[in-house]
């Protein structure tokens, strides 16, 4: 007599045919799995982009007093951000961007809703023109200024980049020392084995070393106003590197010079 068997009960045989190949119809059903998710990604990125164009930036904003800048360079640096759309233009690249103009000390960058790129920036601060085309920043920078002239109204330094720093720093305590008898360095040159040369605003030139060349200049400034106004009109040069003297150059009538 047969077995019995429960309605549901499938034939052994489409059993082991399901069994068997159900591991292809998984590997089948993720494929299309993933195909519609890629169809669906494309498609919404593709949404994402055009809702994005809805938003660019329309203007940029700079903030801080600039008065080296060349307005034209900035322009065109910034310029390539007005293309960008307000959630995707990267700030760290405006930042790097501003930061690589030469006067450009440092640079922020925000954005301001709907349509607004603002850009903060702070200039380099000379304290010094280095040579005939570079400039010597507040924090000791030397960099190159294109097309800018050199400031007047600045000291000019000679010397070694790696002794920028310390050219400053003596500048700033000659001048402190010859302003008590209105004397200011126009430039200030340190030489080879540290012999200072320093043209004042009259054309006076001071030759000064290094040894205990602050107390020799002050010594100076106590004989300075024992002189006439016409013999200063006459002074050249004066020789500091004495330990107990100085040696002047007197200007002629017909401008040689006479040692004395």
């Amino acid at each position: 007599m047969a077995k019995s068997r429960t309605p549901n009960q499938a034939p052994s045989g489409f059993s082991g045919f399901i069994q068997k190949n159900s591991d292809h119809v998984r590997l089948i059903m993720w494929v299309f799995g993933f195909l519609a998710l890629v169809g669906l990604a494309f498609g919404g990125h593709a949404l994402l982009n055009r809702w994005f164009d809805r938003y660019p930036i329309q203007q940029i904003q700079i903030v801080g007093e600039l008065n080296n800048v060349d307005k034209g360079v900035l322009k065109a640096a910034l310029t390539p951000y007005v293309s960008e759309n307000f959630f995707t233009v990267e700030l760290d690249k405006v930042r790097e961007t501003a930061e690589s103009l030469t006067w450009i000390d440092y640079a922020d960058a925000k954005k301001e809703w709907p349509n607004t790129l603002v850009v903060e920036l702070q200039e380099r601060i000379p304290v010094a023109n280095w040579g005939k085309k570079h400039f010597l920043s507040k924090k000791g920078e030397i960099f190159l200024a294109e097309s800018v002239q050199p400031k007047a109204n600045l000291p000019t330094f000679i010397g070694r980049e790696e002794q920028a720093a310390f050219i400053a720093e003596r500048y700033a305590k000659m001048q402190e020392i010859l302003t008590n008898v209105d004397l200011k360095i126009v430039t200030l040159e340190l030489a080879d084995r540290f012999s200072w040369q320093a043209q004042l605003h009259n054309g006076l030139v001071l030759v000064i070393d290094e040894k205990n060349s602050l107390e020799k200049l002050k010594r100076l400034t106590t004989l300075y106003p024992l002189f006439s106004e016409k013999q200063k009109q006459q002074l050249l040069k004066i020789d500091l590197r004495y330990e107990n003297g100085l040696a002047i150059k007197w200007k002629k009538n017909h401008g040689d010079t006479d040692a004395a």
